[in-house]
């Protein structure tokens, strides 16, 4: 369990820049209808979670499958996954699912199936919760899955207040570390706070750096416009000394920039379970 509840701080990262370009207005289409599938959670292992970006088995499948790049890879890997009616991903052969997920310890492959996931995942919950997800709403995606994090935040917002073991029974057998604190039930409220209680211990520092990213994106594409000053100095010097001004603006306006991880409707709901 304190591998699900330790996020990594590449991640926490890679989460905040997806919920800060999630936009957030609110799609014009209504959202597609949404199946309740907080059940399917009771399959999930959690001790399958490995490698720099905490990949489960299945969740790793789906995410080389539906979401890596074109050209890297994906023929090598896609190719090979394959998915049931029923919506599980699967590899047929032993030793390839075995080289497939060994593939979760690549680094720099994880990082790009992770950002590319967690993207199209900003998107899917921005349409079916008619809001911009958190990064700890898309922390739940990426453990989880993007349709059963959105059905689980719906079941929040609906009965925030109502024992979580009640509501997800198969869950509660097969990982009760997350529904009970010392044998107490939780409430969904409580849950919900407990998975994005995860990312909001690196929220800061995450936060920071994807503000420092988006800024040095959006000036990246202008010309820098040098003050009186900076004009008297050379090139290098003013080049060396932007990342510091970046980092300075970031950590300014970061307490406007990064948004709560927990959904305005739930606040004097979590506030009331704690």
């Amino acid at each position: 369990m304190s591998s699900l509840l330790d996020v990594p701080a590449q991640l926490a990262l890679v989460l905040s820049l997806a919920a800060s370009s999630a936009g957030n207005d609110p799609p014009s289409a209504p959202p597609p209808p949404q199946t309740a599938v907080v059940a399917a959670q009771a399959h999930f292992d959690f001790h399958s979670l490995e490698g720099p970006f905490r990949f489960s088995e299945g969740i790793w499948l789906r995410a080389l499958r539906e979401g890596l790049p074109a050209g890297e890879g994906q023929a090598d890997y896609s190719g090979r996954i394959f998915k049931t009616s029923s919506g599980r991903f699967y590899v047929p052969s032993a030793a390839e699912r075995r080289r497939i997920l060994d593939a979760r310890l690549n680094a720099a492959l994880a990082k790009r199936v992770a950002e590319t996931f967690a993207q199209n995942n900003a998107l899917r919950m921005r349409a079916a919760l008619r809001r911009r997800p958190t990064a700890g709403d898309l922390y739940i995606a990426h453990v989880f899955g993007p349709e059963a994090a959105i059905s689980f935040i719906e079941l929040v917002d609906a009965k925030p207040q109502e024992i979580a073991a009640r509501q997800m029974p198969e869950l509660a057998q097969s990982a009760p570390g997350l529904l009970y604190d010392a044998g107490a039930p939780l409430t969904l409220a409580q849950v919900y706070k407990r998975l994005t209680d995860a990312m909001r211990k690196y929220a800061r520092s995450a936060g920071v750096m994807a503000a420092m990213h988006a800024q040095a994106k959006r000036e990246d594409s202008l010309p820098l416009k040098p003050t009186l000053a900076e004009a008297s100095q050379s090139a290098a010097t003013s080049t060396s000394a932007r990342p510091a001004a970046l980092a300075w603006r970031a950590e300014v306006s970061l307490a406007g920039d990064v948004a709560p991880d927990n959904p305005p409707s739930l606040a004097p709901n979590m506030a009331a379970s704690q």
